[in-house]
């Protein structure tokens, strides 16, 4: 599993798309898995943040739970011009204990209700990604275009 910034040094291009959908679209979507093992999903919000992908929850969230119990994570951001999408997966560690970072984080997060001890940080460490564009979008000739990555 990698941080961010090891990613996008190995696949500048693929991270590049993966940060300019995270950044246009800003909401995205977390998959995780509950204790019955059952998919959950959730809308949150994440950012980059020193070469780390970023975003905190709250403290009574399921999702919480999941990432703190399971780890194993799945995002899809929302779709981009011509259906464009980015996906990340791997295993989604805390990082709340890490005060300055933390507060990195939350002035880059620039939330208008605030960040208080009810939101905790995680880093989502990563180890597949997919890329997906489209050719001859809006026509009978539609063709995706699949960019992998993978640990």
């Amino acid at each position: 599993m990698l941080p961010w910034s090891d990613f996008a040094e190995l696949t500048p291009d693929i991270a590049a798309a993966g940060l300019r959908l995270f950044e246009e679209r800003e909401l995205a979507f977390l998959a995780s898995t509950g204790r019955d093992g059952r998919p959950r999903l959730h809308p949150f919000i994440l950012k980059i943040v020193s070469g780390r992908l970023v975003a905190f929850v709250l403290d009574r969230s399921p999702k919480r739970r999941d990432l703190d119990e399971r780890g194993l994570y799945a995002i899809h951001t929302l779709p981009g011009k011509e259906d464009e999408s980015f996906f990340v997966s791997g295993r989604a560690v805390s990082r709340n204990d890490e005060t300055p970072f933390r507060e990195a984080v939350a002035v880059a997060m620039d939330f208008d209700t605030g960040v208080d001890a009810h939101h905790i940080l995680y880093e989502f460490l990563i180890d597949r990604v997919l890329w997906t564009t489209w050719s001859n979008f809006g026509t009978a000739e539609l063709q995706p275009h699949y960019r992998k990555w993978s640990v």
